[in-house]
């Protein structure tokens, strides 16, 4: 996984905790003041007239609990519970003086303090499950926003990664392709020169001029280092070819072609095509990825591992071209332009790498 998507799953994650651990501290809270309602409701039912001293003293003593909070299983309260005064105002409900009101018999006057304390729990349970399901709907919807771009982006990603593999069966035979572009025929002489391989190359539509400028700049400075790898690692000696029931000459194709919305830049060659278990051996020596991510990758996604930052074939120096770029620096060059590069190959058959550049 990207590094930008594991921080921000990682974050989303941390929200996701962070929301969950005030839902339940929230929640928790709610549960006291539901249970501080039935408890006082029951102490008020149970004051009546007469009630022995007895009764006086055991209920006096039940509602003296409530003050300091703690265990209050004995009236009904499964958990420890923080004391009222919490959830309340200290002067909403004085104990000592319900506590005194009961001791002295007043019970009517009692009775009447405890319904109205009763009263303003419901109140402030009413208010406390507002806040709750508030806070959740809240958390919910930017939890879920939060989601939906994390995997809007993830797609977005995956989307651009899965059009830099695309196995095909064939290529188009009917492209006019007899036109060369004089540069890109020199740099074909040069890395002939220089790894010894035969090539010949056909190229077209680098010359139109209504090219924008930066699309240019860039298309040419892709399409070179292509060719270059075309030769460099698509190239065989002739006789390796011969054997192979190919022609003894490699050859190469480069297109620029204008479509209703893109330019597309594409490099084809008949060389030997990329090996996924050579790609994923190669990243691995390099240590560009774990073995658990190596070992779950399909054959067929191996290919674009050849995108990753630091990822090359070469052991040595074997191109004289001074600016040699790897291709996640040429993946790197199209983002920029809001372009896309994707792969079409066929091991032992051929390779095309192809650019696609929006024009808006």
């Amino acid at each position: 996984m990207p590094k930008k998507f594991m921080w921000f799953g990682l974050l989303l994650l941390s929200y996701l905790a962070v929301c969950l651990a005030v839902h339940l501290a929230l929640y928790r809270a709610t549960l006291e003041l539901s249970a501080y309602r039935t408890m006082i409701a029951s102490i008020s039912g149970r004051i009546h007239q007469p009630m022995s001293q007895f009764e006086i003293e055991h209920l006096s003593t039940q509602v003296s609990k409530i003050e300091f909070g703690g265990d209050l299983r004995p009236l009904g309260v499964n958990f420890d519970a923080k004391p009222l005064a919490y959830y309340l105002e200290p002067a909403t409900f004085d104990v000592k003086a319900s506590v005194a009101l009961l001791n002295e018999n007043y019970l009517r006057i009692a009775q009447v303090k405890f319904d109205s304390l009763s009263s303003k729990i419901s109140t402030a349970y009413a208010r406390r499950l507002l806040l709750l399901g508030t806070l959740s709907m809240i958390a919910g919807a930017v939890g879920l926003l939060l989601l939906l771009v994390f995997l809007w982006q993830w797609k977005r990603a995956s989307g651009h990664l899965n059009d830099e593999i695309a196995i095909a069966s064939d290529l188009p035979a009917d492209k006019d392709l007899s036109n060369f572009d004089h540069y890109l025929e020199s740099v074909v002489a040069e890395e002939v020169k220089f790894s010894g391989h035969r090539a010949l190359l056909s190229c077209k539509g680098f010359d139109a001029d209504h090219i924008p400028i930066r699309v240019r700049d860039a298309a040419e400075l892709i399409a070179e280092q292509l060719v270059r790898n075309s030769i460099l690692h698509g190239g065989l000696p002739a006789e390796q070819r011969l054997l192979a029931g190919k022609t003894d000459y490699l050859s190469v194709r480069a297109t620029m072609v204008e479509q209703d919305a893109s330019w597309v830049v594409s490099v084809w060659d008949n060389g030997e095509g990329l090996d996924g278990s050579n790609i994923l051996s190669r990243a691995r020596s390099l240590r560009l990825l774990d073995s658990v991510a190596a070992d779950s990758l399909a054959p067929e996604q191996r290919i674009k591992l050849v995108f990753l930052p630091g990822f090359t074939t070469r052991d040595n120096m074997v191109s004289i071209a001074d600016n040699d770029k790897p291709l996640s620096e040429l993946r790197a060059i199209s983002k920029r332009l809001k372009g896309a590069i994707s792969v079409q190959n066929q091991p032992g058959q051929y390779c095309q790498f192809s650019v696609r550049f929006p024009k808006s």
